[in-house]
């Protein structure tokens, strides 16, 4: 089973993704090709997932819509992909706690940015939420299941829970309404989705 974790700053994807790696070894920006090479190297065993922190075309594009003011500087070619064998999880965010900007350091030039995730979250939003309806419209031959998780990252604490999932039989197990309002940790979430792959088996 392969779960991808997408978002802006500060959600704990990273951490969601090193947590429920089989491995502890979840790859960054997956592409294509490494993808690829995953799929062809993967046991099929839904017991041990193997995960990634962010999509290299999904990232970039959120960012580049977000803050087209922005000089990039990066000329690197990345291409978009379906991948039908994988849930894909956007953590964000409550949009309320989203006003803050991001120190990293550029790549290229080591100076330091500031990003206004403020800017950044409600795009992830919009496309997460339009990956929802395109992913049903094309018959789940983008994803095998997506999910929304709000996050609230706090001086006072971090807490988590899932706001939105769709797979193909989700409007087939209304049961499923109150099962995805208890997902709360990443445990929770690994369970979830492995109930997801089985239902979907």
């Amino acid at each position: 089973m392969f779960i991808a974790f997408e978002g802006p700053d500060n959600v704990g994807k990273s951490t969601s993704a090193m947590e429920l790696d089989c491995a502890a070894q979840p790859d960054y920006q997956v592409t294509k090709a490494m993808h690829a090479q995953n799929v062809a190297d993967w046991q099929g065993d839904i017991l041990m997932p193997h995960c990634y922190d962010r999509i290299s075309w999904f990232t970039h594009m959120v960012y580049r819509l977000a803050l087209p003011d922005r000089e990039w500087h990066d000329e690197a070619v990345r291409t978009v992909f379906g991948m039908p064998d994988t849930h894909l999880v956007v953590k964000l965010h409550k949009p309320e706690l989203s006003d803050f900007n991001e120190a990293a350091p550029d790549s290229r030039t080591g100076l330091v940015i500031d990003t206004p995730v403020a800017r950044v979250n409600p795009v992830y939003w919009a496309m997460t939420e339009t990956l929802m309806r395109l992913n049903a419209f094309q018959g789940y031959d983008l994803f095998r299941s997506i999910s929304i998780i709000e996050v609230m990252n706090t001086p006072e604490g971090y807490s988590q829970h899932l706001v939105a999932h769709d797979n193909p039989s989700w409007d087939r197990e209304p049961g499923w309404e109150l099962l995805h309002r208890m997902v709360t940790t990443n445990q929770d979430l690994l369970n979830f989705l492995q109930d997801v792959e089985q239902r979907l088996a």
